[in-house]
């Protein structure tokens, strides 16, 4: 994953996030390590009065540990076909998607150079944001009484976006169906010989000899090959929850959530992917610093402060007419 440099507090909280032991910390010690500084940011002391005198230094602590502790939370779930960028805000970075056609090669006369030229097509496109937010809100009491744990809020703002994140690359890929070109897509329940032959296209689009296919648990079921299975493959399919491997092609679990405040899936169950190793065919874009604000609930009734946080963020797929990824949606 593409990050930007870490200071030392940000490599603090990446540590935490990842539960890495360092120099025999725990990561419940890590996490009172950015407590601490929280509280340094405060003179030392945690009351009301020093949080108010000190708390913009208190949220630029919160915003720069977000986006490692976003990053972290990313790590290692959708790095096989998704990029992840920071910018500045105002940066509009472009996206390389290099020209995969396949250009014929034509009989001429001898001593004859009148051939139809083809010029080289590579292709740039960026990704638009938009401002993400999520707010918290603790008892007046709770907050004097130096309850209201701005790490620990921090860390659940982190999560909350990373989880969307999450949702919006597998939404990003399901929703390009329309735009991804005839051969390389298929719809309508499971057939083996329509799989089979998605494959094929997407190996001879892109000039590999392996792919891999990506899906939920549950789409992932759907994929059975039609000449049997031995007893390691259904053993295999007993422990992982399903066949690993579909006539020579390696499949993989996507990982799967609930949506916030629902007890339905996150992540689309209709679908899988076929692209080749390490193809990044969703681009990520993180924009601009993350933003951490608060109301200390002095203007409210019920006297409840508030902490806002937010971060641009988009995703774009990459979708060509030579195709460089296969869709089966099944209906």
């Amino acid at each position: 994953m593409n990050i930007f440099v870490m200071t030392d507090l940000q490599k603090l909280a990446f540590d935490a996030s990842n539960s890495v032991v360092r120099e025999g910390y725990t990561k419940e010690q890590l996490n009172e390590a950015i407590r601490n500084a929280v509280r340094d940011a405060c003179g030392g002391e945690w009351n009301y009065y020093k949080f108010m005198e000190n708390r913009y230094k208190v949220f630029a602590i919160m915003a720069e540990i977000m986006p490692v502790a976003m990053h972290a939370n990313l790590a290692g779930k959708f790095d096989a076909f998704a990029e992840f960028k920071d910018t500045a805000v105002g940066d509009k970075p472009y996206f390389f998607v290099e020209d995969n056609t396949t250009y014929p090669v034509v009989t001429v006369a001898r001593g004859n150079m009148d051939v139809e030229r083809n010029k080289i097509i590579d292709r740039n496109f960026t990704v638009a944001t938009t401002n993400k937010a999520i707010k918290f809100y603790e008892e007046f009491d709770m907050f004097m009484a130096g309850k209201m744990d701005m790490g620990r809020l921090t860390e659940k703002a982190s999560v909350a976006m990373s989880n969307y994140v999450g949702e919006l690359i597998s939404d990003t890929i399901y929703n390009s169906y329309s735009a991804v070109g005839t051969n390389f897509k298929v719809n309508g329940g499971f057939d083996a010989a329509s799989l089979t032959n998605l494959i094929e296209h997407v190996k001879a689009a892109n000039g590999v000899e392996k792919v891999q296919i990506f899906g939920t648990t549950t789409s992932l079921v759907n994929i059975a090959d039609g000449f049997g299975y031995s007893d390691r493959a259904r053993d295999t399919a007993n422990n992982m929850g399903y066949y690993d491997t579909f006539r020579g092609t390696d499949l993989f679990a996507l990982p799967q959530a609930y949506g916030a405040g629902t007890n339905s899936f996150k992540v689309n169950t209709n679908y899988i992917i076929v692209l080749p190793a390490s193809e990044k065919i969703v681009k990520v874009l993180f924009e601009g610093e993350a933003l951490v604000d608060m109301k200390d609930g002095m203007g409210r009734n019920d006297m409840q402060p508030e902490i806002f946080f937010s971060r641009r963020i988009g995703a774009g797929a990459i979708t060509v007419p030579e195709g460089k990824y296969g869709l089966y949606r099944f209906e």
